[in-house]
């Protein structure tokens, strides 16, 4: 064995003890990615297709939009008419971020009541199953994406189709869908990209040690399978 071979053979049996593990996970977790379509992860199917609602060309009996300033009791940035739950709503962004008003009446709607809420998650839910509870969660986690540190209504669906909405309190949308693939396909993620817990982070050095590691790994074993075809012992 010629020194080139020996020195290449140690270094791969070192860098598998070191790398292997990691490598392991990156094709396990591409496996577990490839298992299903990104869109049944998210949960896309268990969203049920909201009709775009438009506004009449008129509107009787809305309140004046200086109803809404006097009363949201901060500075008021841009006021949007639009459908919300099948009625004509403001949408004012204001400093501390959006709110909904009663366009009729100028009632501040947010934060959204659990029955608000309830509704929100019912109109929304096109699965098999039925909401089995909703709880205002504050702070949320980081799995009700956008709502992450504040407050967000937890709706939960058991049944056939077992799955979380989480619904924001100001804006009465649905922010996210979470079902146990999504929190499977979550926890795999962080192991692929070595990003245990914000999950976002690629360019880590984690990452790139480890990426440079298995590519040196994987070279010595190619030179080493190349060595042992070259000597006519690959079967040995």
């Amino acid at each position: 064995m010629n020194k080139l071979t020996h020195f290449l053979r140690r270094t791969h049996n070192l860098l598998g003890l070191i790398f292997g593990a990691q490598v392991l996970l990156w094709v396990l977790s591409g496996l577990v990615f490839s298992l299903k379509p990104i869109g049944e992860v998210r949960g896309d199917h268990l969203r049920r297709e909201v009709a775009v609602t438009t506004l009449p060309a008129e509107l009787d009996g809305l309140a004046p939009p200086g109803t809404l300033l006097a009363g949201s009791g901060e500075p008021v940035s841009a006021l949007r008419l639009k459908v919300w739950m099948g009625e004509p709503v403001w949408e004012a962004e204001l400093t501390a971020g959006k709110a909904l008003f009663d366009a009729r009446t100028g009632a501040m709607l947010s934060p959204l009541t659990e029955e608000n809420a309830r509704r929100v998650a019912e109109a929304a839910w096109a699965g098999e199953g039925a909401l089995t509870g909703i709880t205002l969660v504050d702070p949320a986690p980081r799995e009700a994406g956008r709502g992450e540190g504040r407050a967000m209504w937890r709706a939960e669906f058991n049944g056939k189709d077992k799955a979380t909405f989480w619904i924001d309190p100001q804006t009465g949308d649905l922010a996210a869908v979470r079902t146990g693939w999504w929190r499977t396909y979550d926890l795999f993620w962080g192991l692929h990209i070595m990003d245990w817990e914000g999950r976002e982070t690629f360019s880590s050095w984690w990452l790139k040690l480890f990426a440079f590691g298995a590519l040196v790994l994987s070279l010595a074993g190619v030179w080493l399978v190349v060595d042992r075809l070259r000597k006519g012992r690959l079967l040995r």
